[in-house]
């Protein structure tokens, strides 16, 4: 059972991924600014892929991630950094630093302005969080394959418990060491778990029933968390209970959906070009807000407006996903072969 669990490809969870990325994309809609929320929910599926990705083998873990994401990531914070030379006052705050460049390039945390810590590609923070990720958890597979996803949680907490009680001020660290880092936790939870489960839930009659009841609870957690955002207590732990938890939740019955229902093919596409999307959406949609149509305020024309900003991300991570996801990381690939 657990061989039939590792040979799927949930096409559900690549539609998650998609439309995460455009709830992320809405938080950066002036009018809107409800999706921040899709940071949480890519940091559970996160979790859950490093493991089930790693399940028969881990050789070349950490080079394959990279060649996934490092060549697309760069690309932006170069091409953010020469805009920013020859347009300086495009980011209120980002400024043309060769130091924050090499900074960003190595996922080195530091401020933009006072309290904001960000590279030069804004949602790029994530980006570290991400490599974090897969550095403690190529070690801990070089510890034990067996015991990774322990060992690698096992990492993630004791960041987190020297962030919070070592007497030391350093940006560094207290980026590092943030306690959505548990997010990684809850996604490495849910595969033992679905690992288990999956295939005998398949296998269940009435797993159908809770397979269509899942589509509008995701519905409704998504509406809930974008209708809440504004009100997540500011205490150590908030954002890992009120959107981790949630997140682990929306990733949870999307798995369930997947054990009975068929994926449309749109949202899986959507899915694949998800990652451009997440990176490349700030720049289209800052643009039409600045120089096409103001979305400072909701009108008859904003949404509209914003539906076809979504299109032309779309448009734009389309050619993005082939020309670099694609054709430039599929070329690099083959050295791991």
């Amino acid at each position: 059972m657990t061989d039939t669990f590792h040979t799927r490809h949930f096409n559900s969870i690549q539609a998650l991924r998609g439309i995460t990325a455009l709830f992320v994309a809405l938080e950066h809609v002036r009018f809107l600014n409800c999706g921040a929320f899709g940071v949480d929910i890519f940091f559970v599926i996160s979790g859950f892929m490093v493991m089930f990705s790693t399940h028969k083998d881990t050789r070349h873990f950490l080079g394959k991630r990279f060649i996934r994401i490092y060549p697309l990531y760069a690309l932006v914070t170069l091409g953010t950094y020469f805009l920013l030379l020859l347009f300086p006052g495009m980011f209120h705050l980002t400024k043309a630093d060769p130091v924050s460049l090499l900074k960003s390039l190595l996922f080195i945390p530091f401020e933009i302005s006072p309290g904001i810590i960000q590279p030069l590609v804004r949602v790029g923070w994530t980006i570290n969080y991400e490599v974090l990720l897969y550095v403690l958890f190529a070690l801990a597979c070089r510890l034990s394959h067996r015991y990774r996803g322990l060992i690698c949680s096992g990492f993630l907490v004791i960041l987190m418990v020297l962030a919070h009680t070592l007497p030391v001020d350093s940006i560094i660290l207290a980026f590092y060491g943030d306690y959505i880092l548990l997010e990684f936790i809850f996604g490495m939870l849910l595969y033992y778990v679905m690992s288990k489960v999956y295939v005998p839930l398949s296998n269940k009659k009435y797993t159908t029933l809770a397979a269509y009841l899942s589509v509008p609870a995701v519905l409704v957690l998504f509406g809930v968390l974008a209708y809440t955002k504004q009100n997540v207590p500011l205490i150590p732990f908030g954002r890992a209970v009120y959107w981790g938890l949630p997140a682990l939740l929306i990733v949870t019955l999307t798995f369930i959906m997947d054990t009975k229902l068929t994926t449309p093919k749109p949202l899986v596409y959507l899915g694949n070009i998800s990652f451009s999307v997440f990176l490349l959406h700030y720049y289209p949609l800052m643009f039409i807000d600045r120089k096409i149509y103001n979305l400072e305020h909701f009108t008859p024309m904003a949404l509209p407006v914003t539906i076809c900003g979504l299109l032309i991300v779309i448009l734009i991570a389309s050619v993005s996903y082939v020309l670099i996801e694609k054709r430039f990381t599929g070329y690099l690939r083959k050295f791991f072969k």
